[in-house]
């Protein structure tokens, strides 16, 4: 993966976070504009996450806005736009994705905030979060 910078629309409102403090929807939107009324849906389990997963100083929870914000399009893209484009039929048979079946490369394409990609990965994230996602992969589309 080629790591990008990410750029906010307002990056002042990243040091106004402070400690521990949950995150409010004017900061969210301050932060990724586009993402409308998404930003006062995914507040909540975004404050719960950041707080059961220690993402509590103001860089990690920078860090931690500015990807959820960049892979899922400020909260847009909830599932990954599918062509399939060449990178994404290349994901059929991957076995780092954990892609053994014909058609787990589309079942498991890249859903949620941060876009888990792959059998492997909807295995674990789905052990980690007490969920059925490989019967039920568009579980990760919910806030």
């Amino acid at each position: 993966m080629i790591a990008t910078k990410y750029k906010p629309a307002n990056e002042r409102a990243f040091f106004r976070l402070e400690k521990s403090m949950p995150i409010t929807e004017q900061q969210l939107l301050q932060i990724l504009p586009n993402a409308g009324r998404q930003a006062g849906v995914f507040v909540p389990v975004l404050n719960t996450a950041m707080v059961k997963y220690g993402i509590v100083t103001r860089l990690r929870i920078a860090a931690f806005i500015a990807q959820v914000g960049h892979e899922s399009g400020q909260f847009r893209w909830l599932k990954e736009l599918w062509g399939p484009t060449p990178q994404q039929a290349g994901y059929e048979g991957r076995s780092d994705l954990g892609n053994k079946v014909n058609g787990d490369g589309f079942k498991y394409r890249g859903r949620g905030l941060i876009q888990v990609t792959g059998r492997a990965n909807y295995a674990a994230c789905g052990d980690a979060l007490g969920l059925d996602l490989l019967n039920q992969p568009e579980l990760l589309e919910q806030p």
